[in-house]
């Protein structure tokens, strides 16, 4: 019995030397970066918090805290706060001058409730302030500069880049709330953190309050950790629904001498060959999901159930690709260097632009009351002329006919030509 006491009382405190406390850095200031590759639509991390993915932060009430969104990877990603957990996405109360959560705060008829201060190169884009250092304290100014500068960030990365510096003033002046509050990213959903309000450092909440109401992705296999890419693990060739390869790898395949390609990628290494086997499994995993129904015997809902896995293939692509490290750009605005166009125009507006839509298009088919996938398998015939079809996505096998594959592989190299167009 003492044992199993003892043993109790060491998880209980493993476990409270475990918890991370709210990471509150002492300059009061958030510099917001977007880990692209943490999750499928990726999540926001601070350089002050370390390597954590949404980490829970901590603000003192009645302190002026500033989230500075100058890294690159904040494109597409406007910082909101809400009472809730992706604010509007979720028809949820966002901070706001005319909006408090407090029974018996009467800031909302004069404007004055805690509400985010927009700001371009440290000048507030709005008419709203509760901290004179910022601009003079208001009262019935309802623009806080939200509608100024969310906008700006679906420019074109290197149009957005060169406006200069964009950052967020938060100052929580709502002593009496007594809950979290959260942030959240203004176009993409399921990106919310927590953020625990403080006083003297002691959190006003010791429970998290509201509930987050969903998980966090993770990246739980090599691969895709890899490829910097979500969801190819199953997909990897060989796999029932897909040829033998896609990209002629192998030095006797005609048109493509392996040494050669290395040598002009920078080095006899791995790296082209890793890409490679990237691009096969994304490409593997586009053609079998792009086999849908049509069961909820709608043109739309089939257009949605096809474009989806199309977009996440393209997303995949330019995912891989910026994590090679292979392009060599130090200024997005350059549009003289050509892989600065390529990392501008297309890599990193591909990946933020088609997860908003493959957003979009989900949401579409929610609202309709569509099924959320209709996928229909079709297995590639073998060589033995086995054709029968399975409900297994990880099934694998290889050796299709030359002629399938090659229709395939037309098929497939329309497909990815057209994510990049589109």
């Amino acid at each position: 019995m003492k044992f199993f006491f003892a043993l109790m009382i060491s998880i209980a405190l493993s476990a409270l030397a475990d918890e991370t406390p709210p990471c509150n850095p002492e300059s009061r200031t958030f510099t917001t970066k977007i880990d692209l590759f943490a999750s499928e639509l990726g999540y926001y991390m601070f350089e002050e918090c370390g390597d954590a993915v949404n980490p829970t932060l901590g603000m003192e009430v009645g302190e002026t805290y500033t989230f500075v969104q100058k890294d690159p990877t904040n494109f597409y990603h406007p910082l909101g706060f809400a009472y809730f957990p992706d604010g509007a996405h979720a028809d949820k109360d966002e901070l706001e001058p005319g909006i408090t959560q407090t029974p018996g705060n009467d800031c909302a008829a004069t404007l004055t409730c805690p509400a985010p201060m927009y700001m371009l190169n440290g000048m507030p884009l709005g008419t709203y302030s509760n901290d004179a250092s910022v601009a003079n304290v208001s009262t019935n100014e309802d623009n806080f500069g939200l509608d100024d500068y969310e906008p700006q960030f679906f420019l074109p990365i290197g149009d957005w880049t060169s406006l200069g510096e964009f950052s967020v003033k938060l100052n929580f002046v709502d002593a009496s709330y007594d809950k979290d509050i959260f942030y959240f990213c203004h176009i993409h959903e399921f990106m919310s953190g927590r953020i625990k309000l403080l006083k003297d450092g002691n959190p006003v909440s010791t429970a998290d309050e509201p509930p987050l109401g969903y998980d966090y992705q993770t990246v739980d296999n090599e691969f895709d950790e890899g490829c910097g890419t979500w969801g190819l693990d199953p997909f990897q060739l060989p796999h029932a629904q897909c040829p033998e390869r896609f990209v002629c790898l192998d030095t006797q395949d005609q048109g493509f001498n392996v040494d050669v390609a290395q040598e002009r990628s920078g080095g006899a290494d791995s790296s082209l060959e890793d890409f490679a086997r990237c691009i096969d499994a994304m490409d593997c995993h586009m053609m079998a999901k792009m086999t849908t129904g049509v069961n909820s015997g709608s043109e739309a809902a089939l257009f949605v159930h096809q474009m989806i896995p199309h977009h996440q293939n393209a997303v995949n692509m330019a995912k891989t690709l910026l994590k090679s490290n292979k392009l060599e750009c130090d200024d997005l605005s350059d549009d003289e260097t050509p892989d600065c166009v390529l990392e501008d125009a297309v890599i990193r507006s591909i990946i933020v632009d088609q997860n908003h839509q493959i957003q979009l298009m989900r949401g579409y088919l929610d609202a309709m009351g569509y099924q959320e996938t209709d996928d229909c398998v079709v297995k590639i015939p073998t060589s033995s002329g086995d054709s029968s079809n399975t409900s297994d996505d990880s099934s694998k096998t290889s050796g299709a006919p030359l002629a399938m594959q090659a229709i395939l592989l037309a098929v497939a190299m329309w497909a990815a030509a057209a994510s990049l167009i589109y």
